[in-house]
């Protein structure tokens, strides 16, 4: 063997390609699914169940570009901080200190005895 030169399966490194599809976060027109959902129901709600109307298609896309916008620069920040903000929400503001950190210390035990 030569000094200096790897043998073939010392210096064979294979590369793994990952298809940009399997770390990307899925967003629909640059926001999150559940947010453009929720944003397009209230756009049609708007539109057709108040009435067909300048002032309601107005305000339905005021609603969509206004909210919209804000939600792809939000989506920007953080891809998944619509799903986290509505976790949060199911803790409490304020949680109470515990009881076990005010007890007093416990009796320490000897681990090994000592004779008599």
């Amino acid at each position: 063997m030569q000094l200096g030169v790897e043998s073939s399966a010392e210096s064979y490194v294979e590369a793994h390609l990952i298809h940009a599809s399997l770390f990307r976060p899925v967003l629909f027109a640059g926001a999150e699914p559940p947010v453009v959902m929720l944003e397009m129901s209230t756009a049609f709600a708007l539109i057709f169940g108040i009435g067909l109307h300048g002032a309601t298609v107005a305000l339905a896309v005021f609603y969509v570009t206004a909210v919209h916008s804000v939600m792809v620069w939000v989506a920007k920040q953080d891809p998944q901080m619509t799903a986290l903000y509505i976790r949060s929400l199911s803790g409490r503001d304020f949680y109470p200190p515990h009881s076990a950190s005010m007890k007093a210390t416990p009796r320490l035990s000897v681990s090994i005895p000592r004779g008599k």
